[in-house]
């Protein structure tokens, strides 16, 4: 069927409800949103008069898949479960689910104390006290017959581990060096080594301190099994967790999950990144935050049935509106500097 022959025929669009920036009613009832506006710029183009309706996600693919809304728009993601159902135009945004936490300033002294005390700490001070040993014997070993500082077993070996704990520090004493040249081979490698070394050192106790900082060590789905987490009824990031035997707390909309999250009854909130950053941007005396990188990338697309006669219209007139300034500006609206989360 051709566009021109669904002119002036209603169309019932179901939109995501309270899903802004993509899709939300003011309370005069009228439409907003950038899947909204992006319909309203298809629909022109194909002639067709739109009737929206309001729906939960749930809903809509019902209505979608049952026939009584032909499209469906809003923060809508492409899934394996939901293309059993119903089809989906070509993807119109690129999204991810990630991960919100508590957000919980912490003093100096507990940061510090937990960080020196952590797991990831230790390990790090163990494997850096192997090698000093490591590196101080190969000094002992290569010295002890050729340089009177290094004579001795016991002397001469801690006179090793001595030398290596001040050349990976650059402190340089002097009063121990090296006068071999297989001593000086092994100190030329060590100092090289030290540098990176040093510079690893450096950057993971800083991003201990920064993680203990904001309260949560939460930071991907090995985390997730352990904790509280807050999902929303319906949504993909539940479905995700599901197939990861993730036990969560089921919402049924964003406003009483980041309640629950800022509350403390749950210790992590698993849903759209871009629908967070929104949430949160409505709520900025919230304490949380989004942990950065995502669980999985989503496509936001436009929902239909299979043997949806407008799919290939529909895609067309969505190619021009996704390659034109129109699309742009209205991406610019609606997403402004949440475009880089994306």
């Amino acid at each position: 069927m051709a566009a021109e022959d669904e002119a002036d025929v209603p169309v019932t669009v179901a939109v995501v409800r309270d899903a802004p920036p993509f899709s939300s009613q003011d309370e005069d009832g009228s439409w907003r949103g950038l899947s909204v506006e992006m319909w309203k710029v298809i629909a022109a183009e194909l002639h067709l008069h739109t009737q929206f309706v309001g729906m939960r996600r749930s809903e809509l693919l019902d209505a979608v898949e049952a026939g009584r809304a032909r499209f469906g728009i809003g923060a809508l993601s492409i899934t394996a479960e939901r293309l059993e159902r119903v089809d989906f135009s070509a993807p119109i945004y690129a999204t991810g689910i990630a991960i919100a936490v508590p957000y919980v300033p912490r003093g100096t002294a507990a940061v510090l104390g937990d960080a020196i005390l952590s797991a990831a700490f230790l390990k790090l001070i163990g494997g850096l006290l192997v090698l000093l040993v490591v590196v101080g014997t190969s000094f002992w070993m290569v010295e002890r017959r050729h340089n009177p500082d290094f004579a001795g077993n016991v002397r001469g070996w801690g006179s090793g581990i001595w030398l290596s704990i001040v050349t990976m520090t650059t402190v340089g004493y002097g009063d121990t060096a090296p006068r071999t040249w297989s001593g000086r081979v092994v100190a030329a490698i060590w100092m090289l080594a030290s540098i990176v070394l040093i510079s690893i050192f450096t950057g993971t106790v800083a991003t201990l301190l920064t993680v203990d900082q904001m309260g949560s060590r939460v930071e991907g789905f090995q985390d997730l099994n352990r904790i509280r987490v807050a999902v929303l009824h319906g949504t993909a990031a539940e479905q995700l967790m599901q197939d990861r035997r993730v036990q969560t707390l089921p919402f049924p909309d964003i406003p009483q999950a980041l309640a629950a999250l800022a509350s403390r009854k749950a210790d992590a909130l698993v849903y759209d990144r871009a629908l967070l950053a929104a949430a949160l941007k409505e709520h900025p005396d919230m304490p949380i935050t989004i942990r950065p990188g995502t669980l999985r990338v989503e496509y936001y697309a436009i929902a239909m049935a299979y043997d949806e006669p407008l799919r290939r219209s529909l895609n067309r007139a969505l190619a021009h509106l996704l390659d034109s300034p129109t699309w742009s500006r209205l991406r610019f609206d609606y997403l402004g500097s949440q475009e880089g989360d994306s």
